[in-house]
């Protein structure tokens, strides 16, 4: 059989994303598309401390990742902390499946959930529903720091 440089030019993409696909589960990584919630591991007692977890630096801003896993009955659940410069967003607008809320510990968040805004400070809970877009600002004129909890699934 002959194939001519066309034939090449459709068949070389779909074999370098098989190969890709095979490296990155040779790895022990799931593939990238699937982020299925019977893949992760189940939620168990454990304390998750403050000062014990990495801190990853995004210009001003800085996030800790404290878990995400899924619950005994197969909800998925997510927390992260933020710690936000004045000024400063957490992110770009943007929504998703899961449910969310927004504690604060310090300083002054605005957050903006399907264009309205509201003001929290320590000890606030903002709760931002499935498919809401939202972000938040820093407002205050000292650094922010705020712990996200979600639950629920994206994959479905």
């Amino acid at each position: 059989m002959k194939y001519s440089r066309r034939d090449l030019g459709l068949l070389l993409p779909a074999l370098a994303a098989t190969r890709a696909s095979a490296q990155t589960e040779g790895r022990g990584l799931a593939p990238a598309a699937d982020n299925s919630v019977e893949k992760l591991p189940v939620l168990k007692t454990k304390a998750y401390l403050y000062d014990e977890i990495p801190v990853t630096t995004n210009g001003k801003n800085k996030n800790r990742r404290m878990f995400t896993a899924k619950t005994h009955t197969g909800f998925k659940m997510e927390s992260h902390q933020s710690d936000i410069a004045p000024g400063e967003v957490n992110h770009p607008p943007h929504q998703h499946l899961r449910e969310e809320m927004m504690l604060v510990r310090t300083g002054t968040m605005e957050l903006t959930i399907s264009g309205k805004p509201y003001r929290l400070g320590p000890g606030d809970v903002g709760v931002i529903g499935s498919n809401e877009i939202h972000n938040a600002k820093n407002v205050g004129t000292t650094r922010a720091e705020y712990f996200i909890v979600n639950i629920g699934r994206d994959d479905i």
